[in-house]
């Protein structure tokens, strides 16, 4: 998600892909629009694609996703609502950075009926909070639609599954009853924001994955960097310098996952994963891989030693119940604390915790948006 803008050398992308590949991982999950937070889309899939083929990597080892979005980012920057000309130059685009003739698991980036005023919310709110950024409604009608342009991809043998992204439980039905009623495949996978600090997965969404056979394909697992514990202690900030860290560098870029009761949470991770001798992000990562619903968890890396940290972390053996009961009960305390259900300036400021928690003033910044 960062090749391209944290991380400014395609050396730097390849190296970190060399050491994934050499121990064993082959999903690789990018997106047109990327990298995030600046210098925004494509650069990320011309990289993997230039790995893919000076690695001379066997296709049918490596299982690519990716995603298109209606913001056109990476297919010319104009915006739309999955339509099936917009669907299939984006596809084909990604194809042609990602150097290869298919993708395994093509994505909808996030619904086009709620744009991106659902990123950093834990529920839907009203319509008014998405009527600057959405560009469809949400009728059946553009179900089908949307639908029938991913039909054309298989059609085409671009594809060989797809998924969503950012979806909830309405969207995830709808979807798969239009694919019934057209004869098209059902998306196979759904990747949304999740961790330890954001359960809001947990609700009607699995649920409804669940129930029409999709699995969770979690992002955001280390909760932006935070779940790391190297904010709250730097000796988890590996070999990475603190500054150029995501939440350090750029803290207006996605807030959501640093801000003071995030980060409080973060903390009390990280005791209990040192109380049960883990690493903060040993615990992270295995907590979201033991969950039932979900196929695989998504990382981002920016050095060498994080990608070994993250593959390490996800082979280590299923997590004790009484650990597992130990997050519930922290989760308890601190309820999904990235993700806002009426006020994201609340969250993100620490005025609303200064008398329960005693915090220092010096403290009670705001942390950025989300």
């Amino acid at each position: 998600m960062t090749w391209g803008s944290f991380n400014g050398d395609e050396a730097e992308a390849h190296a970190q892909l060399d050491k994934y590949w050499e121990l064993g991982a082959n999903f690789i999950d990018t997106a047109e629009m990327y990298p995030v937070a600046f210098n925004y889309g494509a650069t990320t899939e011309k990289w993997i694609g230039t790995w893919l083929t000076s690695r001379k990597i066997d296709r049918s080892k490596v299982y690519i996703a990716t995603k298109v979005n209606i913001n056109g980012i990476g297919s010319g920057g104009e915006s739309h609502s999955f339509e099936a000309e917009k669907v299939l130059k984006s596809c084909e685009l990604s194809l042609e950075r990602l150097q290869t003739d298919y993708i395994d698991l093509y994505q909808l980036h996030y619904p086009s009926r709620q744009g991106g005023a659902l990123f950093g919310w834990g529920n839907y709110g009203s319509p008014e909070r998405y009527a600057k950024s959405k560009t469809s409604g949400g009728g059946l009608e553009v179900f089908e639609r949307q639908v029938l342009a991913i039909k054309q991809l298989f059609d085409k043998g671009l594809i060989k599954d797809w998924g969503l992204s950012n979806e909830n439980a309405y969207g995830t039905t709808m979807f798969c009853l239009a694919c019934d009623k057209l004869g098209v495949p059902r998306p196979v996978s759904i990747q949304n924001d999740f961790s330890l600090n954001n359960r809001v997965y947990e609700g009607d969404v699995a649920e409804a994955a669940h129930e029409f056979g999709l699995v969770g394909l979690p992002y955001g697992a280390l909760g932006g960097g935070v779940l790391t514990g190297k904010y709250g202690n730097p000796k988890y900030a590996g070999d990475r310098p603190l500054d150029l860290a995501r939440m350090n560098a750029r803290p207006e870029f996605q807030g959501r996952y640093n801000n003071p009761s995030a980060k409080r949470a973060a903390n009390e991770y990280a005791k209990l994963a040192e109380a049960w001798g883990l690493k903060p992000v040993e615990l992270a990562y295995a907590w979201a891989r033991d969950r039932w619903y979900n196929g695989a968890v998504i990382t981002g890396t920016t050095t060498v030693q994080q990608v070994e940290d993250a593959v390490s972390a996800f082979k280590l053996d299923t997590l004790p119940a009484d650990l597992l009961k130990a997050v519930d009960d922290l989760h308890e305390k601190f309820r999904s604390p990235s993700a806002a259900l009426t006020d994201q300036s609340v969250l993100l400021t620490m005025d609303a915790f200064k008398a329960e928690d005693n915090i220092n003033d010096d403290d009670a910044t705001t942390c950025g948006t989300p």
